[in-house]
């Protein structure tokens, strides 16, 4: 077999993945979906109390912490097929080389599971639709939920400096939010490719650790009077101005994303070096 990339060998592995957990797929998306209708219908019951407007924020609200969550879970669980033994064997022996075999798992809890949600959101407009007459709707809810949801995920930036209004760069911003969720997602990526059971769990134990160490670090800095200096020293050094928002914007890009390609290529490496029987780390 060659070691080249293949599309259509890819695409098969694809399709025989999706195949072999359509199960699972349905009851992620029914999740998804449960997620989304359950606080939905706990703000339909009272309608007076909300506006349309504030309706939709608060689903918007809704829509991204659930999909957050599923994102990163999804991703913890990128080596799911490989959580025994026996599956491990089996999946190492597909005909198809290690970095179709990844790929094909980054796709499924990526892209698929992006469609999903897509699926889950047409679900909830129409089932809003279906319940608007037993909740006695007022006429404004008869709009489109999600069209107004995506109109309120479009604004015009500004940061407060000194009480002053700075406009940045809204899209640097929007790009600067999401590369630093593709970061959360690949730590969840590179969990589940260190750790085949219970990856979630194991990945957020290490990721609250980190935290907690970093915390008592930053209260260490803070006492000893450095991160006063450090303020100082950026006041002094860099004036207050659009261009070094955007500056500093750019800057956390460029950082995140590095770390995010740095987390996908270690999850890639740690896979290329799975063996059926697998080696203990620190016990786990």
């Amino acid at each position: 077999m060659t070691t080249n990339f293949n599309f259509t060998r890819f695409t098969n592995l694809l399709k025989l993945d999706i195949a072999e957990n359509w199960k699972n797929s349905l009851f992620g998306l029914l999740g998804i979906y449960a997620a989304f209708l359950i606080p939905m219908l706990g703000w339909l019951w009272n309608p007076s109390a909300y506006s349309f407007h504030q309706f939709c924020n608060n689903m918007l609200g809704v829509v991204f912490l659930v999909t957050s969550f599923f994102f990163i879970f999804y991703a913890s669980r990128i080596m799911i097929c490989m959580n025994s033994k026996e599956k491990r064997i089996s999946y190492l022996l597909l005909p198809a080389t290690m970095f179709e075999k990844f790929l094909s798992r980054f796709v499924i809890v990526t892209v698929f599971l992006s469609i999903q949600v897509f699926v889950a959101l047409l679900a909830l407009e129409l089932s809003r639709y279906l319940l608007q007459p037993l909740f006695r709707l007022p006429a404004e809810f008869s709009q489109s939920m999600l069209a107004e949801m995506a109109e309120m995920m479009t604004f015009a930036g500004r940061a407060s400096v000194n009480n002053e209004c700075v406009y940045y760069n809204t899209t640097l911003m929007q790009l600067l939010g999401f590369i630093f969720l593709l970061w959360n997602h690949s730590l969840f990526v590179l969990g589940g490719s260190r750790w085949y059971k219970h990856p979630f769990l194991k990945t957020l134990g290490v990721i609250i650790a980190v935290n907690l160490i970093g915390g008592v670090i930053f209260a260490r800095l803070v006492e000893t009077g450095m991160m006063e200096r450090f303020f100082q020293w950026m006041s002094e050094n860099f004036e207050e101005t659009p261009a070094t928002v955007n500056g500093l914007i750019t800057a956390g890009i460029l950082f995140f994303g590095s770390l995010t390609i740095f987390n996908w290529w270690l999850s890639y490496w740690l896979f290329t070096r799975s063996q059926v029987i697998r080696r203990k780390w620190l016990g786990v």
